[in-house]
């Protein structure tokens, strides 16, 4: 049987979101306004001891195991365990952008319409984030997303806490800019479905793959993006830029100008989630696309 699947890669914080859900665990802690003390604090220490180094020393630190075992040791000291029933809590104060939910199951239906049918042509969303696996999952529509990769915690009770009173929260995944572009081969492979079977360094040939490159759109919101952005893309998908339109003209600016100079991705749009705007008709018009393709893929000459 083909494989015949359109992958629908989302970041999330900044794109499905006007919010960085991350900062609003962090903000649960250390209240309104402590959330930019931690943020500066993790800048800091990435960046201590490396000002005076050689040029080919000066290799930053990656800011993921730093916040991460940072917001551990707070979780910790307040007891509390970063799971999705702590997580469960915080799903308020992370709205999706308004008419998102509605706009990911009319992009998913697709796979519905005749022509795709037809040609046993699936849909699928996933979420990429830099954030929270857990908390991510719990601020998607369940229904209409196949995977969702992020950060993760494997809460811990020591054996002489019988009472399990201070749960220790355990970093055991970090996702950033460069292990986006894992996921996506992770995506592409299929090895999320079955790692036993396949694992993401195998190499496959290009007519076994769960879901080529070509057949992928990816939509970010800026900078930590570029690299997923540039691996899709230069592998014959679509890249996709959104910003928040109810930003200042000079942000939206200052994060995408440079984006858009050097050319990083497809198309630059406003985080519209309507029916009538540019960000769906792009998709769905790349659905259709590759649906086309396909058609063309079993034409008997």
């Amino acid at each position: 049987m083909k494989n015949r699947n359109i992958a629908i890669v989302w970041d999330f914080d900044g794109t499905l979101t006007e919010h960085d859900s991350t900062s609003k665990v962090i903000e649960h802690f250390k209240g309104s306004g402590g959330e930019k003390d931690f943020w500066n604090l993790i800048k800091n220490l990435g960046q201590s001891g490396y000002h005076n180094k050689q040029d080919w020393e000066h290799v930053l630190a990656s800011d993921a195991p730093t916040w991460m075992y940072s917001l551990s040791k707070i979780a910790y000291a307040n007891k509390v365990p970063l799971n999705g029933e702590f997580f469960k809590k915080l799903v308020p104060k992370v709205p999706l952008f308004k008419n998102a939910e509605n706009f990911l199951k009319k992009i998913k239906d697709l796979e519905n319409e005749k022509s795709f049918k037809e040609l046993d042509i699936s849909v699928h969303h996933f979420v990429i984030s830099a954030g929270l696996k857990e908390f991510v999952e719990l601020l998607v529509p369940a229904d209409t997303f196949k995977w969702v990769w992020g950060c993760r915690y494997a809460v811990v009770i020591d054996e002489k806490d019988t009472a399990g009173d201070n749960p220790e929260s355990v970093p055991v995944f970090c996702m950033d800019e460069t292990m986006k572009t894992r996921a996506l081969f992770e995506i592409s492979k299929g090895t999320f479905i079955n790692t036993k079977k396949r694992k993401v360094n195998h190499r496959i040939e290009n007519k076994e793959l769960w879901c080529q490159f070509e057949n992928v759109v990816y939509i970010g919101d800026g900078p930590t993006d570029i690299p997923a952005l540039s691996l899709v893309r230069d592998r014959g998908g679509m890249g996709i830029v959104v910003y928040n339109k109810d930003k200042k003209e000079k942000d939206i600016q200052d994060r995408l100008g440079q984006m858009s100079a050097d050319k990083r991705c497809d198309l630059i749009t406003a985080a519209d989630f309507s029916f009538n705007g540019e960000l769906f008709n792009s998709i769905k018009t790349r659905c259709i696309q590759i649906q086309q393709k396909f058609a063309a893929e079993d034409l008997k000459f």
